[in-house]
């Protein structure tokens, strides 16, 4: 291979060059195929999880978990083999060797670690493979249309239909797991899943789509109907987080249509502020008395009880069981302690929470460096790949204030993304800012990054 194909392999570029062997070129259809089963998977997750059951196929329903993991090691091994090894992918790399190191210490047990890794999957499939999925083509319109009726409209349907998956468990390897989880709100109230396996998983699924549809659809009456679609089905999910996340998302997606980064700006810095200021709050704080009174309270019992309960808990779980200023380390917070450690069981949910227990001190460093990309993104609105990030960002960002993206799997996936244009913004490996009549035109009409 000569320097102009190692030069173009996909580390930190967005379009494979003609001189790379067709046999590396053919790893974007396996990332394709990768996504579109991750896709499917999530969306009929209950579904899934419920007939895989019923044939004894259980393990199957972490097929594209592998399959999206293959494409990772694939991309990294490529990576290291036709192109100098970029700063970002050095700094990837260690990080997480590091988050591991520091998890086997504080933990004392291999498979927690490893499981910890193996839940942050989707979001490493975003990392590696934004380059062929932040794209727009021929399909994209089609692909978020359905997408957006399944979710939508499963929860609709189960609002009447009580589906025979939703309370049903599986077992793999001994361990039961839920397959779509069936429960209540204080109010007695059902949290309504549709075909996915949760309430906030087709919650959060109807967020990622609504906001990149909206970027596709051009007349505003039409997006008008497709928001107040997705407020009622998320409305009947009764996740009231993802309900503030979704109103942000909407202007920042107008204000994406419209091109105006100042509103961008606006809308960034708040979300700074409501990503940040909460769980400082309940850290320096006696929020006590106010959860005593108003715990059950519908709107803000929930958002006082993380303030006074858990944002403390998981401040202890990464200093007083952890390694500070390191934190936990993998494994060391979230699903793999719910599972392992159920005595310290915390979910986070909040973003940076979540990084402070996995990295420590290191995780705000890299926040700083994230949000100064994404501002400096908002320059260049001109480029289809740009406005999706962005917009999944503004989503990623909100519903990141009050819930465990990390371990959401579609949420997970776009912070992925996001993360990956920043690194791209950062290292100033974004292509071709000016579109030219005869060239400058790709796939849908629409330049990648």
């Amino acid at each position: 291979m000569n320097e102009a194909g190692r030069a173009s392999f996909s580390g930190e570029i967005w379009h494979p060059d003609p001189l790379i062997p067709p046999v590396i070129q053919r790893w974007t259809w396996l990332v394709q195929c990768a996504c579109l089963l991750f896709l499917v998977a999530q969306l009929f997750g209950g579904v899934v999880r419920w007939v895989l059951d019923m044939v004894g196929a259980s393990a199957a329903t972490y097929l594209p978990n592998v399959l999206m993991l293959g494409c990772v090691i694939f991309v990294l091994m490529m990576d290291g083999l036709y192109q100098r090894t970029s700063r970002g992918l050095l700094l990837f790399v260690t990080t997480i060797m590091l988050s591991m190191l520091v998890g086997y210490i504080n933990i004392g047990g291999v498979v927690q670690v490893v499981f910890g890794t193996w839940v942050l999957t989707p979001f490493f499939f975003g990392i590696a493979c934004a380059p062929v999925l932040l794209r727009h083509n021929r399909l994209t319109l089609w692909v978020l249309i359905i997408a957006f009726a399944v979710a939508a409209g499963g929860v609709v349907a189960h609002s009447f239909i009580a589906f025979p998956w939703v309370g049903v468990s599986y077992s793999i390897g001994g361990v039961e797991l839920e397959g779509a989880r069936e429960w209540q709100t204080t109010g007695g109230a059902q949290r309504l899943s549709g075909f996915a396996r949760s309430s906030f998983d087709v919650a959060g699924q109807i967020l990622m789509v609504s906001a990149l549809l909206a970027l596709q659809i051009r007349r505003g009456v039409f997006r008008l109907l497709m928001w107040s679609l997705s407020l009622a089905a998320i409305s009947l999910s009764t996740s009231k987080g993802t309900l503030l996340a979704l109103l942000m998302t909407g202007l920042a997606a107008e204000a994406l249509i419209r091109r105006k980064p100042g509103q961008l700006h606006f809308i960034l810095t708040l979300g700074i502020a409501w990503m940040f200021v909460p769980p400082l709050m309940g850290w320096t704080m006696d929020w006590s008395q106010v959860s005593r009174t108003e715990l059950n309270h519908p709107l803000y019992g929930s958002f006082i009880d993380r303030m006074n309960d858990m944002w403390p808990r998981a401040w202890q779980l990464g200093v007083d069981y952890g390694l500070p200023p390191l934190g936990r380390g993998m494994g060391g917070i979230g699903v793999p302690v719910s599972m392992f450690e159920p005595d310290l069981a915390n979910a986070g949910d909040n973003l940076f929470v979540y990084c402070l227990v996995l990295l420590g001190v290191l995780s705000i460093p890299l926040f700083v460096l994230g949000y100064l990309a994404l501002f400096k993104l908002c320059s260049r609105l001109h480029l289809e790949a740009v406005r999706q990030a962005l917009v999944i960002a503004v989503a990623v960002n909100w519903y990141g204030g009050v819930s465990n993206i990390l371990e959401h799997a579609a949420l997970a996936f776009g912070f992925g993304l996001v993360c990956r244009a920043a690194v791209a913004q950062l290292s100033g490996d974004l292509m071709c800012e000016r579109l030219s009549e005869s060239g400058g035109k790709v796939e849908g009409g629409h330049r990648a990054l």
